[in-house]
């Protein structure tokens, strides 16, 4: 346990040390959110403006826009964290060595993800704020209650950047894939099934849908039945198992056929 935990720590330094490292790149990707928020909120803004829609009901639909596009932003990051980080290593060439560690590539990976959720959350809370600021839309987000589902959801999404992850091994350039999955995440805060164990079968959607219960609904995590808790841990549990299954596949086949060591 006590090497998870120094992997996690080490994890985290090299992060927050990247994030420094590389100011540029930091300050884009935030810009870079923060700009698409802004234009598609001028957009649905002046659109329900010309159908004649009331002020009420576009300031409800804004709010509902921002708790999606906070929850987006989450999930695209913690998606991408692990694929893009295979590509990386396998470029940097350091992928095979992490591969030799006495710690399996895919808890390395994991691990790793954990670390850099703990930043992203950060960084996605903190352009939250700049954009209910910007918007003058601001909503009692209740942090602890949201934490808590997103924390028990993530792993889905990690299992999906796990099977990304494991065909990025294989075969090296899946950028195209990663761009249409940014729009099929879309999908998952956005749209929601009437019925609970149909939305339960889509990761991440049943835990958005809460996370909108509790904020918009002025809720809280104790008002989650133990039936919402087995849905979102059980809809967590079965796609990173699946991600985690398909991931040390890739490995076994890479390493057959001598992929690790190249790019």
């Amino acid at each position: 346990m006590k090497k998870f935990y120094y992997l996690f720590k080490v994890s985290l330094e090299k992060t927050f040390k990247e994030l420094k490292r590389y100011k540029f790149n930091t300050i884009s990707n935030v810009l870079f959110f923060y700009v698409l928020f802004m234009g598609m909120f001028l957009g649905m803004q002046g659109f329900g403006a010309s159908l004649g829609v009331s002020s009420a009901d576009m300031a409800d639909s804004l709010e509902g826009f921002i708790i999606g596009y906070f929850l987006w932003t989450i999930i695209i990051m913690s998606f991408a964290d692990i694929a893009y980080n295979v590509i990386d290593d396998a470029n940097k060439g350091v992928l095979e060595q992490l591969n030799m560690s006495n710690i399996n590539l895919s808890q390395i990976l994991v691990v790793r993800s954990m670390a850099n959720l703990l930043v992203n959350l950060l960084i996605s809370i903190a352009l939250l704020f700049i954009i209910m600021y910007t918007t003058n839309n601001w909503i009692e987000l209740k942090i602890f209650s949201t934490i808590i589902p997103i924390c028990i959801g993530i792993f889905s999404i990690f299992g999906i950047g796990l099977i990304c992850g494991g065909l990025a091994l294989i075969f090296k350039k899946i950028q195209t894939l990663l761009n249409l999955a940014q729009f099929f995440l879309i999908g998952l805060v956005t749209v929601f099934p009437e019925n609970k164990f149909t939305s339960g079968l889509i990761p991440f959607n049943y835990v958005a849908g809460k996370i909108f219960f509790i904020v918009i609904g002025e809720n809280s995590f104790v008002d989650l039945s133990v039936l919402d808790y087995g849905i979102m841990i059980g809809n967590s549990i079965f796609y990173f198992a699946i991600g985690l299954l398909v991931f040390n596949q890739c490995v076994k086949i890479a390493k057959k056929k001598g992929l690790l060591g190249q790019y």
